[in-house]
């Protein structure tokens, strides 16, 4: 095996235990289509940017744009606490319910920002990550 494959796999089987290994905090109950939860214990403050992994459990299950079938989501965002904005860094599709399963498909690399909209669920993240909410 190459060695940047065995390095992408080693990185997938870490994803894949830490999400069945985090303490999932409820941010937005299930609304019929998905919950959302935040794991507090990956807050990580550097001056004014806070990261932290959520997930979203789609109990029904849904279809990657592949047409792989899933049934939830971790991701890692990186928020801005000086002005509330964030920006996805990681997100991994699972197989399983809450980031439980194999990976079905995953992808990693800094997005662009987008600010945090009053009400919306990445604000509640964001006071969780930037406030400790």
């Amino acid at each position: 095996m190459r060695p940047h494959r065995r390095l992408r796999l080693a990185l997938l089987l870490l994803a894949a235990s830490g999400a069945a290994s985090a303490d999932w905090t409820p941010v937005a109950p299930d609304n019929g289509i998905y919950a959302a939860y935040a794991d507090r214990a990956t807050v990580r403050r550097d001056g004014a940017f806070a990261t932290m992994r959520g997930l979203y459990d789609v109990p029904r299950g849904d279809f990657t744009p592949a047409g792989a079938r899933m049934f939830s989501t971790t991701v890692e965002r990186e928020y801005d606490c000086r002005e509330p904005r964030v920006r996805l860094m990681r997100y991994v599709d699972h197989a399983g319910r809450l980031g439980e399963g194999a990976v079905v498909t995953d992808a990693e690399g800094r997005r662009r920002w987008e600010a945090v909209v009053e009400g919306s669920l990445d604000l509640a993240y964001w006071k969780i990550a930037c406030e400790g909410a």
